[in-house]
């Protein structure tokens, strides 16, 4: 029973640490609750589980096992509230989304009404469970034969059942009223399993009653999560997870292709920013990264490093030599490209080596020197993704072609010339 009743609890954290990586790219407040909503549930069933409170029986503290099931009922309240406040949130996402959106703080009142709801119902219930007094008998709460303990702990978990069928029925309304808005397709499909998984919750919930029931005729109820609060509890879980596959999954998929694209572009212009930058420091627009830790956002990160790398082009321009045509057409004879692109690619990166080399003896560049030789066959990127890629590809050929390590050192070699004939 305890494998069973801890297979739920996985499932929920595997589900909030999922939306806990959609927050950070998609801050709406659906976001956000239904993070807050798993990670509570999650927790909920996690100190609720037959191991969790047979361990703290084990202290042999009695009233410890007590407040323990007490922490997570209101773990179990706090996510329901959370629940709850997704009915709103998905309505003003829609409404945001069809340029309807209300005044900044309209959704204030909901918010305010749904933690004032939260809290009359832990203060209500730890009321109840104070007047009951109960303890904890093997794997149930129990009190004495008195009417007033057997209905304060009749009381105590009808007033979290109820709480959470109604904020469970409003989240409902909406899924369904989605749901048939959304008909055939991937998205109603999955909120079609969304609405199973809430039914399945309902249940789960429902099955307090057993509970109710027993408190009220003979002072005593299960603690922990029974199996068939396991089952359900599963079956909640495993719906929701399936519903949320068909929205989620992709999104976060695709932010994590995202992310990793532009940081391996962004890695793949070190090598020709470190050179550029190292020449012109002043390119920079923002202090250099002094640990080699990939970027927090790889995409900023990204379009500032092609920003600086243009920068330092348009520095260069008048360093240019009009040998670098003569010394790279030597080294292709030698090196010959191996298509029309690397052979385009080829040419502006040797005249952005030998400008650099020469702008780096600190000669006084020639107002009327002619600009870097244009590449032939190539088009100016129109979006941040085609110049990313230009760029990443100019890097790699700037870094490895034999053609300009030799233009290279050719420039190499003038710049040592310059600085000789400076010092005579």
């Amino acid at each position: 029973m305890s494998s069973l009743a801890l297979y739920p609890v996985g499932l929920f954290f595997v589900l909030s640490a999922a939306h806990f990586a959609r927050s950070r790219i998609d801050s709406r407040a659906a976001a956000r609750y239904t993070c807050y909503g798993t990670a509570l549930l999650g927790s909920a069933l996690l100190v609720l589980a037959p191991p969790t409170v047979r361990a703290v029986q084990g202290t042999g503290v009695p009233v410890l096992a007590v407040m323990v099931i007490v922490l997570g009922d209101g773990l179990r309240d706090g996510a329901a509230a959370a629940i709850r406040l997704l009915a709103p949130a998905l309505r003003e996402a829609d409404a945001a989304h069809g340029g309807r959106a209300g005044p900044a703080g309209a959704r204030r009142p909901g918010v305010r009404g749904a933690l004032a709801l939260l809290g009359t119902v832990l203060g209500l219930r730890l009321a109840l469970i104070t007047a009951a007094a109960p303890g904890l008998a093997g794997d149930e709460l129990t009190v004495g034969p008195e009417l007033s303990a057997r209905l304060a702990l009749a009381g105590y978990t009808a007033v979290g059942m109820l709480h959470t069928a109604m904020c469970l029925v409003a989240l409902l309304r909406e899924l369904v009223r989605r749901a048939r808005a959304a008909g055939p397709g991937r998205l109603g499909t999955g909120l079609r399993l969304l609405t199973g998984g809430l039914v399945a919750g309902l249940l789960w919930n429902a099955w307090s009653m057993d509970d109710v029931l027993r408190a009220a005729a003979t002072g005593s109820q299960d603690g922990p999560e029974d199996m068939l609060c396991a089952v359900l509890g599963g079956l909640c879980a495993a719906l929701v997870a399936a519903g949320l596959g068909s929205t989620l999954w992709p999104v976060a998929t695709g932010a994590v292709r995202g992310w990793l694209r532009a940081h391996r572009r962004y890695r793949a212009l070190t090598p020709l920013w470190r050179d550029l930058h190292t020449v012109l420091p002043e390119i920079a627009l923002g202090p250099a990264r002094r640990l080699p830790l990939p970027p927090r956002d790889p995409q900023f990160a990204l379009y500032r490093r092609i920003i600086e790398i243009h920068d330092a082009r348009l520095i260069l321009r008048p360093h240019c030599d009009p040998r670098t045509a003569q010394w790279l057409d030597h080294a292709t004879r030698r090196f010959p490209p191996s298509s029309p692109s690397h052979a385009a690619a080829t040419a502006e990166a040797a005249a952005l080596a030998a400008a650099l080399e020469l702008a780096a003896a600190g000669a006084v560049p020639q107002p009327a020197a002619p600009a870097a030789p244009a590449a032939p066959g190539t088009a100016t990127p129109d979006t941040m993704d085609g110049e990313a890629e230009h760029l990443a590809h100019l890097a790699r050929v700037y870094a490895t072609c034999p053609a300009v390590a030799e233009v290279r050192t050719r420039a190499r070699a003038e710049r040592a010339r310059r600085t000789e004939g400076a010092l005579r």
